[in-house]
């Protein structure tokens, strides 16, 4: 079976910023489009194995069933809905960042 991946508008802003951030820091536009590249071959498990990524430490996030998947040192936190057989990716970022302060606007409360 093979299931959904669908990007949010606020992971196709985290993308465009890390391939700006990339282009500035390298001076290669090249390299910040294969890494964005990479980012987004990486979510294609989710299309075979949409609960493969690891659970965060984080108790309200684990109850919300979120999840992540790691590349390099990025992390792509996305929300899988199995009554839509769809994989959410909500937003992806450096992995030295605070993952629980980031994922916060994600939260319901």
């Amino acid at each position: 079976m093979s299931f959904k991946v669908m990007f949010a508008d606020t992971a196709k802003e985290d993308l465009r910023n890390i391939a700006t951030y990339i282009a500035e820091q390298s001076k290669d536009k090249k390299i910040a489009i294969n890494f964005v590249n990479e980012l987004r071959e990486k979510t294609k498990i989710l299309q075979t194995f949409p609960e493969c990524g690891a659970i965060p430490d984080d108790r309200i996030m684990k109850n919300s069933d979120y999840r992540f998947l790691v590349h390099k040192e990025y992390l792509i936190f996305y929300h899988y809905i199995s009554k839509d057989n769809t994989s959410y990716i909500l937003s992806i970022f450096n992995a030295k960042r605070d993952y629980s302060r980031v994922m916060r606007k994600f939260i319901k409360k």
